[in-house]
């Protein structure tokens, strides 16, 4: 019976962020089959900043070889109205080479009032198998963008085989997570990495992007995954994993060591999910659900994410990958792949409604 209240009560929140929905992309729209993998962020001036991939063919990720834009929109007014897509990359197709981007990120940082946007890059015709890392960033709150710089070797792990083919190298697929790095209380910038199926690494920087690095040692267990710094200093990265809950890591000297466990408490059907700091709490938004991709909830927890509230249910039907920001006026903007990749879409949660879901 609680649970069936909770539920009733999380929809009922549902109706007034539901009705302000928007979709930003959608499946067929400009040529291109599938737009998949959101990210979003404020800029410092408060515009929203939302990329997604343009995946021109089908569905596939990346290693499926196939032409992949990085897609991109903004907002000056809070999510109500944006602006029509540009290409941030634009892959390049012809006999000599095949280039595609996919995956992309976005970390800001208030002091340099700069914004970077990651992405993983593949040439599959002469250097299939190998995945690169680039960035790009924007001084003018994502009205332009830098040219793309490769930075593979700059947060290379000695511990992983960088840059070896990943179809004949078992394990050996290692990318940057979609979704939002942070900019720590310290000034450093912080983004997470994967290796497929053994685990999780961080790399930053602590100039404001003019070089970026290695941070701390990999730790086991963990997929695409996000990170956070707790209200003690330390940092907590939230994995997707297998089993239908997520995995957590915590490290209390910059990565150098890592405290690992498995929170059953977080359903999860080993999907993208997101997690920030909003003052003295975390929020977090994901499927919350074991096995679905499906019912995307935006949940709080008040003890560094020892424990969850209920949270508020933001879709109740297909849902996937989703990033949030915090708006300028205290709300909640989340962004979210909507059902059978159909739709990327936006929607705001009023901060008056995440008050009422800790009663």
């Amino acid at each position: 019976m609680r649970e069936i209240m909770a539920f009733a009560a999380a929809a009922f929140q549902l109706s007034a962020a539901a009705a302000g929905t928007t979709c930003l992309w959608k499946a067929g729209d400009g040529g291109v089959a599938v737009y998949r993998i959101p990210a979003l962020c404020t800029a410092p001036n408060g515009d929203l900043v939302a990329v997604c991939d343009a995946r021109k063919r089908h569905a596939g990720d990346l290693n499926s070889c196939q032409p992949i834009n990085i897609s991109a929109r903004r907002s000056a007014d809070g999510g109500k109205t944006w602006t029509r897509p540009v290409d941030t990359w634009t892959w390049k197709w012809n006999d000599d080479e095949q280039w595609a981007a996919s995956d992309p990120s976005l970390i800001v940082d208030p002091a340099a009032k700069k914004i970077f946007l990651f992405y993983n890059v593949w040439e599959c015709r002469n250097r299939k198998g190998v995945f690169q890392f680039f960035v790009q960033e924007s001084s003018d709150n994502g009205g332009t963008w830098s040219k793309p710089r490769d930075i593979s070797k700059e947060v290379a792990f000695p511990e992983w085989p960088f840059g070896e083919n990943c179809a004949e190298k078992k394990g050996a697929y290692i990318f940057i997570s979609s979704g939002s790095g942070i900019a720590a209380s310290d000034g450093t910038l912080l983004h997470t990495l994967v290796r497929v199926g053994h685990g999780n690494a961080l790399f930053g920087s602590t100039d404001h992007g003019r070089t970026w690095r290695a941070v701390g040692k990999p730790v086991a267990n963990g997929d695409e995954c996000k990170v956070v710094e707790l209200s003690d200093g330390a940092w907590m990265v939230n994995s997707r994993w297998r089993g239908g809950g997520r995995q957590i890591h915590v490290s209390r000297d910059r990565g150098a060591t890592w405290q690992s466990w498995y929170d059953r408490n977080l359903a999860d059907p080993q999907c993208n999910a997101q997690i920030m700091r909003l003052g003295k709490s975390l929020l977090f938004t994901n499927c919350n659900s074991p096995k679905r991709r499906a019912r995307l909830f935006l949940r709080e927890s008040f003890d560094d994410g020892r424990t969850w509230n209920e949270g508020i249910c933001v879709q109740p039907e297909g849902a996937a990958y989703s990033d949030m920001t915090l708006l300028p006026n205290g709300d909640i903007g989340i962004i979210y792949e909507g059902a059978g990749y159909k739709t990327i879409n936006f929607v705001v949660v009023p901060r008056s409604d995440l008050a009422s879901s800790q009663r």
